[in-house]
């Protein structure tokens, strides 16, 4: 998703024009918020799945790709 504005509305906001704020959703972030916090964000369903798979991308540290070691080391002394 492109950096997008967000939205900002309160739960009973929210409540009152969900059709609304889905819509919104669509494109940007749907901030809510419950007694002046942000407490959830409404997102697009591929935005959801775009940032499920940046999680799936992660590895514990003794497992870490030797490609990445590589890349480790060679910025380790400088190089790039």
């Amino acid at each position: 998703m492109p950096a997008a504005r967000k939205v900002t509305t309160s739960a009973a906001g929210l409540v009152r024009q969900f059709s609304h704020y889905s819509d919104l959703a669509l494109a940007r972030p749907v901030v809510v918020t419950k007694n002046g916090r942000p407490r959830n964000v409404l997102l697009s369903f591929d935005e959801y799945e775009r940032l499920k798979s940046r999680d799936q991308q992660a590895f514990m540290a003794a497992a870490t790709p030797e490609r990445f070691l590589r890349d480790l080391r060679e910025l380790a002394k400088g190089g790039r």
